[in-house]
């Protein structure tokens, strides 16, 4: 009987490792799939109607595909000046920006995760970042109208005088 329970419990427990292993090399592997080769920041932005300032530095890209649908993240450094200039003609008058009062914990989960581009998921920074959602038809500033996908803007003040624009962009 002891050597019965002995076999039961290294079976169950070896299940156990087994099923962890699956879910884990299943989370990776869905981390690591499907995201287009070649997508380059300028190309990207043209896809969603995101242009960036000349100024722009330290561009970044990726676009990920599933059956579904699609999602661009976009991410570019302006001076905090620039940045400031640049969000006023992307973001209709009398909309507002809004800080992240409730950041999400450090295990944030997306879809197409900005740390793909080697960032810090926007959800999860506590001080200096305003977001916002914009729509094509939401919108007619400057830069909004060139919009061809809802997307999700972020501006984090991460450096003095420097701002990192965020853009996660999904359509079907």
């Amino acid at each position: 009987m002891g050597v019965v329970l002995v076999v039961l419990a290294g079976g169950i427990v070896g299940l156990v490792l087994l099923g962890d292993r699956a879910v884990s090399d299943a989370g990776a592997e869905e981390r690591n799939c499907c995201w287009e080769k070649g997508v380059t920041p300028a190309g990207l932005g043209e896809r969603i109607g995101i242009r960036m300032p000349e100024e722009a530095t330290d561009r970044r890209a990726a676009v990920k595909r599933n059956s579904r649908y699609s999602t661009g993240i976009l991410a570019f450094t302006l001076a905090e000046d620039t940045a400031n200039g640049y969000l006023s003609r992307m973001v209709p008058e009398g909309t507002r920006m809004i800080a992240n009062i409730a950041p999400e914990p450090d295990a944030y989960k997306r879809d197409a995760p900005f740390t793909r581009l080697g960032l810090t998921e926007p959800e999860t920074i506590a001080s200096g970042l305003r977001k916002t959602s914009l729509c094509p038809e939401d919108t007619g500033t400057p830069e909004g109208r060139r919009l061809r996908s809802c997307v999700d803007i972020y501006a984090h003040d991460f450096a003095s005088g420097r701002t990192r624009i965020y853009v996660r962009s999904s359509s079907g």
